[in-house]
């Protein structure tokens, strides 16, 4: 087709017609006039625009074949000005911004690459904050602005101490200023564009534009990952590495060399900050680099979609003593800490970077933690827990100081807590909503009083009393509110400013107005109990034991997806729907235009009678977001099918009893579907197993060094050193320890049945428990490994529960990972099967699962920290004898036993069901680059999106959760 037919019409600024337009009837009456074959030079330039087009075009061609290369160049320089009309070189910088900013990720790529004048331009930071939000992401300022501060605080005080003698100061000010500079390297035809033209203030809100001619160097686009906006699949990971070539020349918006060589100077992660953080010459400082926490995020998201990730878990491998000792019902974490309260009365505070524990864990409940928030906000600092005692402890964050407890807060165990800066929701298997205030109120105060008593007037006699003063004070954490009207226990809450969102076993969800105390909506959800619920002032979403996930239009009340793909209780649902700045408005139109198609479709007789449509509803055909018209269930919702948002990134995670977490993505034409089936056993394995490969690497480059029977446990985890024995039995210790992992190598490979009878034989083998876990995973069959997990996992209950008969020949590990390990296995051991009887036979409706857990609360047996200290200073005391292995039984004699020996079954650790039996799913949440759930086991496992990505890890702190 012709680019320039009426479907291709050219803008305004191009023109067909040429420069001098003459009448071509005249050509006629000017050959009349030819006279000699040397009057051909003139009489075709007197002529030469009376001839049709196409004789102009075949005999430009044939005049420009004849022409040298360099006259060419010329003409091509002429006719420049009418072919290309640059208003990046005739424009404001402001305008050409706004022109800019309606230009989508793809097309401003392509921007970058037209020409340097181009580039410089499209470099705006504003210009691609601007596009990072149009994505539905959002970022966490207050971790960017106090990383900006810290980056710029450190590159001065390294040029502060520079400030020896003058030169080098100067030197370094010459460097970064702006008077002394390389020239542009510009095109021969284009013009020189001056720095003024670019000057004054940003047309989206910066100071001044970040943009500036100043910056002459051009850096490729190494560093714009826009491959997952051209195709789908394994080539999304197409980006520049670090190390490619073309990613070496310096950016136009990085920072001066001297100065970047100072920051590497303090720190060593500097390489990946020169990409992270750009020198903006307005305010003449570091600024975060937009244009590549846009790559990044689109890096991290494209990992989500092709369900990329490395996992972990809580405790470290090395560390299994931090762990708890019971199933964990509760989690909740931020950049920093996680925290888990457990079936075992305690709560833990994990640093998320290492998978060590924070602090010693809080103690206090006397049953189990079920629930629990947390803001690590040094203005609010709060830990609030509930538990099945119906007590609420409140907690200083930073230090685990218990600064209030709520006693008898509920009848029964409390189930849920909730807060935001003003008040604390609680709710409870006794039916009721209970509202405290966090701060102390006065006198018309909201939440003082009911404000929706009648006003009355009244005669004034000359006395208006202060009644702010005259009334008295609430104290913080006083019960300001009563919320009744479900029958059944309310499983899970969520706050939102005036508005508080219930559900319960009862089947409804509840919208209340806590100020007024009542209220306002009640939905019939689900076919049966509600488990949990999210709420984002749009939207309701709910997981019950119906097996289904629901959407609701939250001021409606109307149900606009239901997801079907569990096979028991959904327990935990978090959702993010990836809300654009305007997809309000787009959603409340689109809303309006699917009714419209689904009411025309009735009246063209295309859905069938009513009765049909009736019966249609009455089959409960699951709508997981088409907004067919032969699939619409409701219409009247301010949201169309499905929830609305941003369909491209908007992610939902369910966690249920059927074991599973699903990850729920949107379709093209919106329809949510399955994208990732994730569980919790096969992330655990996986973590271990990275970890056995790392462990077992790391042995095989320390094989030359001395070994010592205690440096097996000290990789498990022992938290303190244990002494050292004495010297004339250090040869000795490492023979055995040697001994031991040659005859574990010797079993392993064996089968089960050999393995079995070795730990019967001799139980001192489970604490080399690492490398006995190295040399499973070597095992190539899957089932063969699985079943020598499960030989390892019944070893030490065998032990306990005296079903060898045949006395025990055992070496006595000093460590005291072993110590407090067989502490929490004795502790735990007496209730881990009837907790797994209790659980199976739990109902899967929600009302159930509240009672399974407030009622079947089974104290575990007491322990002080103290014994198990004294049993771990006893161990780390103890002779080592030499292990009864077959093939060196007779070479030292056996030691007489020890008074502590009594107490021999505690020197087993405490082992993970081995490791990983399936569990129950309690409790989830996802940030922007992870997942983390706590189940029935007392493993926390989560799942890393970065995937490895040192690049992402470093960009990721600033990235904030889909909502």
């Amino acid at each position: 087709m012709d680019p320039f037919s009426p479907v291709h019409q050219p803008d305004e600024g191009y023109s067909e017609d040429p420069l001098n337009p003459q009448d071509s009837s005249a050509l006629l009456a000017s050959l009349s006039s030819f006279q000699s074959p040397s009057e051909l030079a003139i009489w075709m330039a007197r002529n030469a625009s009376m001839f049709p087009i196409s004789v102009k075009a075949e005999l430009t061609m044939a005049l420009l074949e004849e022409l040298p290369t360099s006259t060419i160049a010329g003409i091509v320089q002429r006719l420049r000005p009418r072919l290309y009309i640059d208003f990046i070189n005739h424009l404001p910088a402001e305008i050409c911004l706004k022109i800019l900013s309606y230009l989508d990720p793809i097309s401003l790529v392509s921007v970058l690459q037209t020409c340097r004048a181009w580039y410089d331009l499209a470099l705006d930071r504003k210009l691609w904050e601007r596009l990072y939000h149009l994505e539905g992401w959002k970022v966490l300022y207050k971790e960017i602005e106090a990383e900006e501060k810290n980056v710029n605080e450190n590159i001065n005080n390294s040029i502060s101490q520079m400030q020896t003698t003058d030169g080098p100061v100067n030197k370094v000010r010459a460097i970064m200023s702006d008077d002394d500079e390389d020239m542009e390297m510009v095109d021969s035809e284009r013009t020189q564009v001056s720095k003024d033209s670019f000057s004054g203030q940003s047309l989206f809100g910066s100071p001044a534009t970040s943009f500036s001619s100043s910056r002459r160097a051009i850096t490729p686009l190494g560093d714009v990952d826009m491959s997952n906006y051209f195709s789908k699949g394994k080539s999304v990971d197409r980006s520049f590495g670090p190390n490619d070539v073309r990613a070496k020349r310096k950016a136009p918006d990085s920072s001066p060399e001297p100065t970047m060589s100072a920051v590497s100077a303090q720190d060593p992660a500097a390489s990946l900050r020169s990409k992270l953080w750009t020198w903006d010459t307005a305010s003449s400082k570091h600024r975060v680099n937009w244009k590549y926490l846009y790559s990044m995020r689109s890096r991290l998201e494209s990992n989500w979609e092709l369900g990329k990730f490395s996992t972990f878990m809580f405790p470290h491998p090395d560390h299994p003593e931090e762990g708890h000792q019971e199933c964990v019902y509760t989690i909740q974490f931020d950049s920093r800490y996680l925290v888990s309260g457990s079936r075992d009365r305690t709560m833990r505070i994990w640093d998320v970077r290492t998978g060590r524990l924070a602090r010693p864990p809080l103690v206090g409940h006397h049953g189990s933690v079920l629930c629990l928030q947390f803001d690590a906000d040094p203005e609010e600092d709060i830990l609030v827990s509930g538990s099945s005692d119906s007590n609420v402890f409140i907690w200083k964050f930073s230090t685990g100081e218990l600064l209030q407890r709520i006693t008898r807060a509920h009848r029964e165990s409390v189930l849920n807590v909730r807060f935001d800066k003003r008040i604390l929701v609680t709710s409870s298997k006794d039916k009721t909503i209970k509202i405290f205030n966090r701060r102390p109120l006065r006198y018309g105060d909201l939440g003082y009083e009911p404000i929706g008593s009648v006003a009355t007037t009244v005669k004034q006699y000359g006395y208006e009393p202060d009644l702010a003063q005259e009334l008295p004070i609430k104290p913080a954490f006083t019960m300001i509110g009563r919320l009744d009207g479900h029958s059944a226990a309310v499983n899970a809450i969520q706050v939102k400013g005036r508005t508080i969102v219930s559900v319960s076993g009862d089947r409804q969800i509840k919208v209340w107005d806590w100020p007024e105390q009542v209220c306002k909506q009640t939905i019939p959800a689900h076919e049966k109990g509600i488990a949990c619920v999210e709420f984002d002032e749009r939207r309701i979403v709910s997981g019950s034991s119906d097996f289904e996930v629901c959407i609701f239009d939250a001021p409606t009340g109307l149900k606009v997806a239901s997801l079907r793909g569990h096979a028991n209780l959904v327990r935990t649902v978090q959702a993010g729907f990836g809300d654009l700045p305007y997809s309000q408005i787009e959603d409340e139109a689109e809303a309006r235009l699917v009714d419209a198609e689904y009411l025309k479709a009735i009246e063209t007789g295309e859905l069938g009678s009513e009765s049909d449509r009736r019966a249609a509803r009455r089959s409960r055909r699951a709508n997981a977001g088409s907004s067919k018209p032969e699939d619409i269930q409701v219409f009247g919702a301010k949201v169309p099918p499905g929830g609305g948002g941003g369909r491209k990134y908007g992610r939902i995670v369910s966690g249920s009893y059927d074991q599973s977490i699903i990850i729920w993505r949107r379709d093209k034409e919106g329809v949510w579907r399955p994208a990732h089936h994730l569980r919790q056993e096969e992330a655990a394995e996986l973590a271990q197993s990275q970890h056995a490969q790392g462990a077992s690497a790391m042995r095989a480059t320390q094989a030359s060094l001395p070994i010592h029977p205690s440096a097996a446990v000290v990789h498990q985890g022992a938290a303190v050193q244990p002494p050292q024995p004495p010297a004339d039995s250090s040869s000795n210790n490492q023979r055995i320890a040697g001994l031991y992992m040659a005859y574990i190598d010797q079993v392993v490979p064996a089968g089960v049945t050999a393995l079995e009878h070795a730990l019967a034989n001799y139980p001192a083998m489970l604490g080399f428990h690492t490398y006995l876990q190295a040399a499973i995973e070597r095992e190539a069959s899957p089932h063969l490994r699985q079943q020598l997990r499960q030989a390892v996992t019944a070893a030490p209950a065998n032990l306990q529960n005296g079903r060898v008969s045949r006395p025990r020949r055992e070496i006595a590990v000093p460590s005291a990972s072993s110590s407090n390990a067989a502490t929490a296995g004795s502790s735990s051991g007496s209730t881990a099967g009837s907790q797994t009887r209790r659980a199976e036979a739990s109902s899967s409706t929600a009302e159930s699962s509240a009672a399974a857990q407030s009622s079947q609360q089974a104290p575990p047996p007491q322990q002080s920290n103290q014994a198990a200290a004294s049993s771990t200073a006893n161990q780390a005391q103890a002779p080592v004898p030499t292990p009864a292995v077959p093939f060196q039984a007779a070479q030292v004699p056996a030691p007489a036993h020890h008074h502590h020996h009594r107490h021999h079954h505690h020197h087993h650790p405490h082992l993970t069901p081995a490791e990983n039996a399936p569990a129950r799913v309690f409790k989830l949440q996802f940030d922007a680059r992870k997942i983390i759930c706590c189940t029935q086991s007392h493993i926390i496992v989560g799942w890393d999106f970065c995937n490895g990505d040192k690049e992402l890890e470093e960009a990721s702190r600033f990235f904030a959760t889909i909502d």
